[in-house]
């Protein structure tokens, strides 16, 4: 056995069978709140907003880029309070610093737990509003959405069950790694299609950010397969066989969806270079044909 997989199972078996949450039996009612949240902020602040400071170029887009454009406001909005709310909790249960169950601070009643479940509810609440708003979504993406969270919530499920428990713990936090890699990968596509919305003639910018959100794709799908599959294969002597089965199909669904992803920047990269590069010919023409 390698120092990893010492390190890895010393650190999963300091989770114990414990349920991950004292606020487990309240996930359902956390979900339902958080797609109310995401309402009103989309409602009454994101579409107000669009409608005041970007003025023509929110009104005149159609009612299919309308929504893309608000989701991808509501979506990355989503992404930063993830980021600035989990990060410690993540953090700490990663390094093996804390375990699920430890509390945030000293004398404190919450748990590293309780704000990791609240992420995990944050994050399938903000995929149910992206299903359900969008007017077009690809398969792939659908199927990553309802993949991420179907897996999301067997995991909290199963800690209900004593039976299943260990197994439950070890799969919620490989939730939080793909889900991670999933806010870090996916934040900077939302400012590229906003960027792309309002900018929509800035080819040159528009390339840029194209070919960084191409990148940053597949950068994140390599090193999230990397290291899941890592903890998932040296760990694999306390998956149960359902486990062993289903993760490895999630991961390759998830992995599907960024490289979709990525194709999809790097035709519209190639599509802003060839603007880019017609534009400066007719520059250039213009100004050869005022010079004669």
């Amino acid at each position: 056995m390698t120092n990893i997989q010492k390190h890895l199972e010393a650190h999963f078996s300091r989770m114990g069978d414990q349920p991950i949450s004292k606020l487990l039996p309240y996930a359902g009612l956390i979900t339902v709140v958080t797609c109310v949240v995401i309402f009103m902020f989309r409602f009454y602040l994101i579409e107000p907003f669009a409608r005041k400071y970007y003025r023509e170029r929110y009104t005149c887009l159609d009612e299919v880029q309308r929504r893309s454009f608000i989701n991808h406001h509501v979506a990355g909005s989503i992404k930063i309070f993830l980021v600035i709310f989990a990060a410690y909790p993540f953090i700490a249960v990663m390094s093996g610093s804390k375990t699920l169950h430890s509390p945030v601070s000293h004398h404190s009643k919450v748990t590293v737990g309780d704000l990791l479940l609240i992420t995990d509810e944050v994050f399938c609440a903000m995929y149910i509003f992206e299903l359900f708003y969008r007017t077009q979504v690809s398969y792939i993406s659908a199927a990553h959405h309802i993949g991420a969270m179907v897996i999301a919530q067997s995991a909290t499920v199963l800690a209900l069950d004593p039976e299943h428990r260990a197994d439950a713990n070890i799969e919620f936090v490989l939730c939080l790694l793909w889900g991670f890699f999933d806010v870090v990968a996916e934040f900077w596509p939302h400012l590229a299609i906003i960027v792309y919305r309002l900018c929509p003639s800035d080819h040159r910018k528009l390339q840029r950010i194209f070919f960084l959100s191409l990148c940053m794709e597949l950068a994140g799908t390599t090193v999230e397969t990397i290291t899941v599959m890592a903890i998932f294969g040296s760990l694999w002597s306390r998956w149960t066989l359902a486990f062993k089965v289903i993760t490895p199909i999630l991961h390759v669904l998830f992995s599907l969806a960024q490289l979709w992803g990525a194709r999809v920047f790097w035709n519209m990269y190639l599509h802003q270079k060839k603007l880019a590069r017609n534009a400066e010919l007719e520059k250039t023409n213009s100004k050869g044909s005022s010079n004669v």
